[in-house]
């Protein structure tokens, strides 16, 4: 039913609801789009925040390269370290390619901004605000678990001292989350500290990136399905009325076609946009993963086991959640030609019925998320993360012990 008034909807509350979360994250490492003209001082802020970001990675993963190209170590001290600069690489990797689609993503804010001020029916602000709201608590809960995987690694790892001799001389020094090159020594204090935060801080940096893009993926495609929602409730207006004319029901018909449209165009873009993001997170986290379970059979200790542990669950849901976005974008895309097939057609017009079937057909190509565009990413795919996964670790079990 119609209000009797558009502005009894806050748009801009509803508006900003729906993408506060991308802007917290993303904000603050300078990768948030400029939606509205910015100052010389705002616009010179993002770049120092980027190159600062870019900065402290950096300075985490080269030395740590060295460590495991040129340092006479063993197998099992090289693989060690792999696994957590595999981390920061993923991050670096994603924040570039968030940089890169700075247009595509500002065109995807900008198309919400246009689907929230289009709304004129409760109904239809109920489902978005429903879509939005699912968006937000997978981006919330995505933050939590990486958060929580991360950081209970590098406490358990980093806030705890070890001695080591030099001559007759004893010293403590606080163990680094990521492996250091040995000729840069930086074992004592207070270059010790210095670095331990700055790898600290950069993997902070690499969480929100990460949390950034899955909460991106999150909020657009649920937006996108809300808005498939609305296309798939205007069909069942379409036939509500008996006997109406033909020129009301091919009125209403357009309408519909173009707000189908609408929505794949946006469905295309976050394509555009995770393609890339999807295909480091689908390597990144399945080599993460036997990397982690080889790091839970060989460590002694019992902390570490519990930190590693934390981390296998936050990087399990982190895949998870890019692969449930994926299905589910894609079901709902092929709902709406199962919509058109399943409605009251026979009541419409003639030429009305007819047209429906340019619905079927456009609904029946279904525009995929996908890794790189050529993995599809789904539920599926989620299994075979799994499947492979394990058949690494056996690999890497093979090699190193």
């Amino acid at each position: 039913m119609l209000n009797s008034s558009h502005d009894t909807f806050n748009v801009t509350r509803d508006y900003e609801y729906s993408i506060q979360m991308n802007r917290w994250f993303l904000k603050p490492i300078g990768a948030w789009p400029r939606v509205t003209d910015t100052t010389r001082t705002e616009r010179l802020l993002a770049k120092m925040l980027s190159l600062t970001c870019h900065t402290l990675i950096t300075i985490t993963i080269v030395p740590s390269f060295l460590f495991i190209l040129t340092e006479e170590t063993t197998i099992e001290q090289k693989m060690n370290a792999f696994g957590p600069v595999s981390h920061y690489l993923m991050g670096e990797l994603n924040y570039c390619f968030l940089m890169i689609k700075t247009n595509d993503i500002l065109y995807c804010v900008r198309h919400m901004e246009q689907d929230w001020k289009n709304v004129k029916r409760t109904s239809d602000r109920e489902l978005m605000l429903k879509s939005a709201k699912l968006g937000r608590s997978i981006a919330c809960i995505a933050a939590v678990c990486m958060h929580t995987g991360v950081f209970s690694y590098v406490l358990i790892t980093g806030f705890h001292k070890v001695t080591f001799y030099v001559g007759n001389q004893s010293y403590t020094t606080y163990p680094l989350p990521c492996e250091w090159y040995s000729k840069l020594d930086v074992r004592f204090s207070p270059l010790n500290e210095i670095v331990l935060v700055t790898q600290i801080v950069a993997g902070f940096i690499v969480n929100s990136i990460t949390i950034g893009a899955c909460a991106l993926g999150a909020v657009f495609a649920m937006h996108a399905c809300g808005q498939l929602n609305m296309v798939m409730s205007k069909l069942d207006d379409l036939v509500e009325t008996k006997d109406q004319e033909e020129r009301v029901a091919q009125r209403k018909l357009g309408f519909i076609v173009e707000h189908h449209l609408r929505t794949l165009s946006l469905v295309w873009n976050i394509e555009n946009i995770m393609n890339l993001i999807c295909l480091v997170e689908l390597v990144g986290c399945t080599f993460n993963m036997c990397m982690l379970g080889y790091y839970m059979l060989t460590e002694e200790s019992n902390n570490k086991v519990v930190s590693y542990g934390i981390l296998y669950v936050s990087m399990t849901f982190n895949i998870f959640i890019f692969c449930y976005i994926g299905e589910t974008l894609t079901e709902q895309c092929k709902k709406v030609g199962e919509k058109v097939y399943m409605t009251e057609w026979y009541r419409l017009p003639t030429k009305t019925a007819l047209s429906l079937v340019m619905i079927i057909s456009r609904s029946s190509v279904v525009i995929k998320i996908t890794a790189g565009k050529f993995i599809n990413i789904s539920m599926a795919t989620f299994g075979d993360v799994f499947k492979t996964s394990f058949a690494y670790f056996n690999m890497i079990r093979q090699i190193a012990m």
